[in-house]
């Protein structure tokens, strides 16, 4: 006697404990797949120029910079079995994601994403969520180079019954244990869509759905991929130079339009006053004009390659100086960048005590 009355608990115990077992590792399932889409963009190439790619449903789009649209269908192909440990999708490698359910191993609960309610991973984009400022010149630049921003990606699994009686004892109780136990004869599939042989499948109020899985995450749309080695006067850097241009040049700086005014005006006066050769006179933009032009701007920027620091050679004087520097290098004062490129990993700028530089 005392062995059946505490079957009456050890049984639904039992069998529930298999239940949130694999409720708990499908959540991590989810998690997972939302997870590692999002820091999938963080290793995608910015600058590369978008393409026209085909989408899931036939049809073409643009995506918002490249590999928007790659990243996340990927990622879907690889968590079509809701998770990344069974990868044979493509020509070839078996139909892990159409039909095939050999994926489904799990004895008391099946995850689907088929699910009512269920969803694979997608992600969206938000450009102005981050970044913009309301300032009609750092505006102009964002829309000109800034690609990506706030990515936000989310996924939601649904679980079905495959073990947990509805009811326990019902000649003792009427409440319901467990949503509806579904017969893995169907199909899983089938049982998830309502394309079983009972009308009873595919319903709302049989499937525990799982939380949504969301997370987001922030671009550095502005950061150049490549190294930029740009060499004095000349543009190049993998857009570097175009970037500053269009800071630059632009018309919303007035401080440019001011200067580039009175500039032609004070090389004209020089030249009048035979103070400079007529060769020296400002040519329209677009063109080079001998000598410096302050109208345009004039890059140097050398990398860090086997050690020979970033000493310039300028063509000055009728001949190649040296000497110059692309960066604060050298100040010929306390020379602090080339202190801690010296002693990396040491002190701050190379200092023992950060407050003596």
């Amino acid at each position: 006697m005392e062995m059946a009355v505490c079957m009456l608990v050890i049984i639904p115990v039992f069998l529930y404990s298999l239940f949130l077992f694999d409720l708990l590792r499908h959540m991590l399932d989810s998690q997972e797949t939302s997870l590692t889409t999002a820091w999938d963009y963080t290793v995608l190439d910015y600058e590369k120029e978008p393409e026209s790619v085909a989408t899931e449903d036939g049809g073409t789009t643009t995506e918002a910079f490249s590999g928007f649209e790659m990243a996340q269908s990927y990622s879907r192909f690889m968590y079509c079995d809701h998770e990344s440990g069974l990868d044979s999708y493509g020509p070839g490698k078996g139909p892990e994601c159409q039909d095939d359910e050999s994926h489904h191993t799990d004895v008391v609960a099946h995850a689907c994403w088929l699910n009512p309610g269920g969803q694979q991973v997608y992600c969206t984009l938000d450009a102005q969520a981050v970044g913009a400022y309301g300032v009609t010149l750092h505006q102009s630049f964002m829309d000109t180079f800034g690609r990506g921003g706030l990515i936000r990606c989310s996924a939601r699994l649904g679980v079905q019954n495959y073990l947990l009686p509805e009811t326990f004892l019902p000649e003792f109780s009427r409440v319901k244990l467990a949503k509806e136990t579904q017969d893995r004869a169907n199909g899983v599939h089938n049982n998830a869509t309502g394309n079983g042989n009972s009308g009873t499948h595919g319903r709302g109020d049989n499937v525990y759905l799982l939380p949504w899985e969301q997370i987001a995450i922030v671009t550095d749309t502005w950061a150049l991929t490549e190294h930029a080695n740009v060499r004095p006067g000349t543009p190049g850097g993998k857009g570097l130079h175009e970037r500053v241009i269009q800071l630059y040049q632009n018309e919303d700086n007035r401080g440019f339009t001011d200067m580039s005014s009175a500039a032609e005006q004070l090389v004209s006066q020089a030249i009048d006053s035979s103070l400079l050769h007529p060769g020296l006179r400002l040519r329209p933009q677009g063109y080079k004009t001998p000598g410096d032009d302050p109208r345009n701007p004039s890059l140097s920027i050398k990398p860090h390659e086997g050690g020979d620091g970033v000493e310039e050679e300028i063509e000055q004087q009728g001949g190649r100086r040296y000497g110059y520097f692309s960066s604060e290098w050298q100040d010929w004062e306390h020379d602090n960048t080339q202190r801690t490129y010296e002693a990396r990993g040491n002190w701050y700028l190379g200092c023992a005590r950060a407050e003596s530089c």
